[in-house]
């Protein structure tokens, strides 16, 4: 790539008061067509600095002259020509020049990894207080009834409580009970450790647990550990039907992390307080990425789906398209997946 690497400049029509365009595009006179993946990011960087400008496809650039063209071009390992380019009128020039030289030495090969295991559940209530073959769309059920691992702990959770018992739903994940009904219905929340340790006023004799959808599982052991040691006659949900999504979602975040220079996350994201390796940017849109931070890594994770803002739509896509206007890249998809074996002593062959 370097040795194909070629910066120049020329003059192009262009009117004086145009504004600068940052070409996704354009015909180079000897090495024909050239993408331009980068252009977001050099529009952005343009905007963060007061310039006006916008993104344009050149195609055949018209000669004369009232403009410049600045552009950095290579060729990539499949023989396409990538490129950065803009084009300026005389009396910005050197705007252009500068947003070129800035862009073109975050040129290089990297690799980006991009954390795909599926995200943290979204919301559901606690548990429900009606029957799951009732529960109104409203209320989560619609939500909850797409997931086996989730029916089935409500389940066990009303076959504990037809016996009598108070249950404890395990793990901080999730969302936090509605109101004091579930108390009322006999279930109790125990988010941690240190919620399990301060348990108190229950009957020892008539408790069980279920882990909460969502609470990784690591947290749900340790909890039980602690409930175990003080309630020895604790009864409660078979392995079988715990949830791992959670905890897939922080092996996957955590390798990928481990492995890039840089990662980004979503704006307001709070993966980087619970994941201690890494360098953590957030993500708040194309325009916010700044060049010092890309050009120094030669691994970028991207931990999708990347999201600007609350409710804005998945950039993971774009984010990858862009970088990849950056120099040679390879992507690799990382994704954790726990699989359950049910059934495992029927499944064992038994010496006679």
């Amino acid at each position: 790539m370097n040795r194909s690497r070629l910066t120049e400049q020329s003059d192009v029509a262009s009117g004086p008061d145009g504004p600068i365009t940052v070409l996704s595009g354009y015909v180079h006179p000897t090495r024909g067509p050239v993408t331009c993946p980068a252009a977001p990011l050099v529009a952005g960087w343009l905007h963060e600095r007061g310039f006006a400008s916008r993104i344009g496809a050149g195609g055949i650039l018209p000669a004369g002259r009232g403009g410049r063209l600045f552009a950095t071009t290579y060729i990539d390992l499949d023989g396409a020509v990538v490129g950065i380019a803009v084009i300026a009128p005389a009396r910005q020039e050197a705007v252009a020049a500068e947003a070129v030289r800035v862009w073109s030495a975050t040129v290089r090969t990297r690799r980006l990894i991009v954390c795909a295991s599926e995200p943290a559940c979204g919301p559901t209530p606690v548990v429900p207080s009606q029957p799951l073959n009732r529960l109104a769309p409203s209320a989560g059920g619609a939500g909850q009834a797409e997931c086996p691992r989730a029916a089935a702990t409500w389940a066990a959770v009303r076959q504990y409580e037809a016996r009598g018992d108070t249950v404890l739903v395990l793990g901080g994940g999730g969302f936090a009970p509605a109101g004091p009904a579930a108390q009322q219905a006999g279930r109790v929340r125990v988010a941690d450790a240190a919620g399990a340790q301060a348990l108190r006023s229950v009957d020892p004799e008539r408790l069980s647990f279920v882990q909460h959808p969502c609470s990784p599982v690591e947290e749900v052991a340790e909890i039980l550990g602690v409930l175990r040691a003080r309630f020895p006659l604790l009864r409660g949900q078979h392995p079988d039907q715990w949830c791992y999504r959670s905890s897939d979602r922080r092996r996957a975040v955590r390798a990928v992390a481990e492995s890039s220079d840089l990662v980004l996350v979503s704006a307001g994201s709070a993966v980087a307080a619970s994941i201690r390796s890494g360098t953590f940017v957030a993500f708040n849109g194309l325009n916010a990425l700044r060049p010092e931070e890309i050009a120094a890594a030669a691994t970028i994770g991207v931990i999708a789906p990347l999201r600007a803002a609350e409710g804005a739509g998945d950039a993971t896509d774009a984010v990858v398209g862009a970088i990849g206007g950056l120099g040679p890249v390879s992507v690799a998809y990382h994704r954790t997946v726990t699989e359950v074996a049910t059934d495992v002593l029927a499944r064992t062959p038994r010496r006679p």
